[in-house]
């Protein structure tokens, strides 16, 4: 009965810990410099107009619930998002701390405001956009 109990604790545990540690590394980016290694998104970043990179890969059941939600604000604010392919681009992710897709970074004045992991609320990538 015990060894259940450990395994079950043990699994728990590597289906979490993924996931906080992408929160973590994400809340570290605050602040800094935000990389320009992404050739379509540099220009925008470094002209300090809000900027939003949505990472992701074509294979991610996440990310393609996350697609609807990218493309409908894309619609209204073509020239601030950008889809950065995570396993193309694997020097703009790890400069961007990508752990795990769909990832989110969130760039102002040239600096990373907020990077979340996870699926996004169409309202959460517009608040920072119109805000």
């Amino acid at each position: 009965m015990n060894i259940i109990i450990i395994i079950g604790v043990v699994l728990l545990l590597f289906m979490l810990l993924p996931r906080g540690l992408m929160k973590l590394r994400a809340g570290r980016m605050k602040g800094k410099a935000a990389p320009t290694l992404h050739k379509a998104s540099g220009n925008r970043i470094r002209s300090g107009e809000k900027t939003v990179l949505y990472f992701y890969t074509p294979s991610c059941g996440a990310c393609k619930m996350q697609e609807p939600i990218i493309a409908q604000i894309n619609k209204q604010h073509a020239n601030a998002v950008f889809k950065i392919d995570a396993s193309k681009n694997r020097d703009a992710a790890r400069a961007y701390g990508v752990m795990g897709v769909p990832f989110i970074a969130f760039i102002e004045d040239g600096k990373i405001s907020r990077a979340l992991a996870g699926v996004q609320s169409e309202a959460n990538i517009r608040n920072f956009l119109d805000g």
